[in-house]
């Protein structure tokens, strides 16, 4: 467990705008979406939106205690 050998007391990461298989891994892990960076991201010709997920040691344990 990362959260142990590393001393972590939170995770994050952050998805882009459009990349649904990532955010559904994210949540199935147990993180939450903590909110959205509008139009942070140049890219093709257009701005994305970030979204951002966190998850605590306190949820990562509850999470996998099921």
């Amino acid at each position: 467990m990362r959260f142990f050998e590393r001393r972590l007391n939170k995770f994050n990461d952050q998805v882009l705008e459009g990349n649904e298989g990532s955010a559904k891994m994210l949540k199935k892990l147990g993180c939450v979406q903590e909110g959205v960076r509008r139009q942070v991201i140049y890219m093709n010709g257009q701005y994305l939106d970030e979204s951002l997920f966190g998850l605590t040691k306190e949820e990562f344990l509850g999470h996998n205690v099921r």
